[in-house]
């Protein structure tokens, strides 16, 4: 549990947590799991957002998605362009 409702709830609702992610949870994966408060503090959603366009770069293959040009093509290439689209 963590972010900033981690810090105002979590010792609240930590056993609480636990037990019911033990009880829904396969027996096996649970038992080699631990339920425990965040580390990183208030700013945790501020470090996963930060983390969004890290984890979109990696899905794709670590390279920059095609962007179109933002000038329209010339008109000859668009000409040709539909000469050669089936």
């Amino acid at each position: 549990m963590g972010g900033w409702a981690g810090l105002q709830l979590g010792t609240r609702f930590l056993e609480t947590v636990t037990g019911y992610a033990m009880e829904y949870a396969l027996r096996y994966p649970a038992s080699r799991t631990a339920v425990g408060m965040g580390t990183l503090g208030p700013e945790a959603v501020t470090v996963g957002a930060a983390l969004l366009p890290l984890v979109d770069f990696s899905a794709q293959g670590g390279r920059r998605a095609e962007s179109k040009p933002s000038v329209p093509a010339p008109a000859w290439q668009s000409a040709l362009q539909d000469q050669v689209s089936p």
